[in-house]
């Protein structure tokens, strides 16, 4: 009740963000009306209702307007409780987590001081859990609701998480304000899968952090289609020596729907790696926004450290606003960064047409073609036959 109670007070100080706002000039006017922000989802969708139409065998938590809706998964090494029942400990943990440590979200601070929609969960040292743990954020009303998520890897377990974010059909104007933190404990290894369904009425904006120890391990796989209004802020800090990270994902948006990814890897230790690749496909009146950094302190050296954004422009109408971003404080590293932005090119789609190919599949052909590489890197076969059909829903080229 005291870490709510300061969060709420620091909320006094917390500037909505505005156009004005750098890491928001190019979304902040999507983010509606004020009182609809500030109104919470009162009652959970009890329907239970899973809008994901794959199978798969998990560990499965489903938590409805911030409020779980099922029994806790049990397993060996895995236990789960709410935030309400945290001890002095776990308590510190979760107030030390990477996103509740940064002062530069302020829908995360707002998430913050909504610490009874927590959940903390713990897999014990030496433990590799037999089947990937999932937990669905569903939103199933108007207003907004702020799950939160902790989870701790102790010391050279191993787990993969599954993050299903969800509206539900009678959702309108509804904002699911969520947030992800981690802890990778040495010689863990830790994979994380998100996906979001894309909606042109509702809005996401989301947070994940993650802190790695020694000679951790951690893979990212993600799916971000379109909203009304879509953010997620994926930070990662590698704070002890040895520790590797490798970031994907996949963002597609159309009609007059927004994304905005914004990532940032702090390189805190030395003799540490990371990789990042980002793929996004904009249509129609859409936008997508990538602000990727990697941030290299005087310590870390030996960093060896990789940042590629590439973007495929369906319409003269899209945009997309790309800024790779290096900031290095050491003298023995590498680095590269690099970024594209085109169109498809016509002479390949002609190329498909002579050998009787139709030109929406031509089409849909070569731009499924520039996202399968990363969604094909997923390790989670239900999960890559599931990406691959929805892209091609979206990407079909029809009327």
């Amino acid at each position: 009740q005291q870490l709510i109670k300061q969060q709420q007070a620091k909320l006094i100080d917390t500037a909505i963000p505005s156009r004005n706002t750098e890491s928001w000039k190019y979304s902040a006017k999507r983010l509606g009306k004020l009182d609809t922000l500030a109104i919470p989802a009162t009652q959970a969708d009890q329907s239970n209702q899973d809008e994901s139409n794959y199978a798969i065998d998990a560990h499965t938590l489903f938590i409805a307007d911030g409020q779980a809706v099922s029994n806790f998964p049990e397993a060996a090494g895995l236990s789960i409780k709410s935030f309400s029942d945290l001890d002095e400990a776990e308590i510190q943990a979760v107030s030390e987590g990477v996103i509740a440590a940064s002062s530069h979200l302020p829908f995360a601070a707002l998430n913050m001081a909504q610490l009874s929609q927590g959940y903390f969960i713990s897999v014990d040292k030496g433990t590799k859990l037999d089947k990937p743990l999932r937990i669905v954020l569903k939103q199933g009303l108007s207003g907004m609701s702020t799950p939160r998520i902790f989870l701790h890897l102790h010391d050279m377990a191993t787990c993969t998480l599954i993050e299903d974010l969800q509206f539900a059909d009678t959702a309108s104007d509804a904002l699911l304000n969520s947030v992800t933190d981690v802890l990778v404990g040495k010689n863990a290894q830790f994979t994380y899968l998100r996906m979001n369904k894309d909606s042109d009425q509702n809005r996401l904006i989301s947070a994940s952090g993650i802190k790695q120890l020694r000679d951790s391990r951690v893979q990212s796989h993600i799916l971000s289609l379109g909203l009304a209004l879509g953010r997620h802020d994926l930070i990662v800090k590698l704070v002890e020596a040895g520790a590797e990270c490798d970031l994907n994902a996949v963002c597609v948006t159309r009609n007059r729907q927004h994304f905005d990814h914004h990532t940032c890897i702090e390189h805190v230790a030395p003799h540490c790696t990371s990789n990042e690749s980002y793929r996004c496909i904009a249509d129609n009146r859409s936008q997508i926004v990538f602000n990727g950094r990697i941030h290299i302190l005087p310590d870390a050296q030996k960093t060896l450290g990789s940042m590629s954004n590439k973007n495929l422009l369906l319409s003269s109408d899209a945009e997309i606003d790309s800024k790779p971003e290096l900031e290095i404080y050491a003298d023995d590293v590498k680095c590269a960064h690099g970024t594209t932005i085109g169109q498809l090119n016509e002479k390949e789609v002609y190329y498909l047409k002579t050998r009787g190919i139709s030109n929406e599949q031509a089409r849909q052909m070569l731009t499924l073609g520039f996202v399968l590489e990363i969604v094909h890197a997923a390790p989670i076969q239900e999960i890559v036959e599931y990406w691959e059909a929805s892209l091609s829903q979206l990407l079909s080229f029809q009327d």
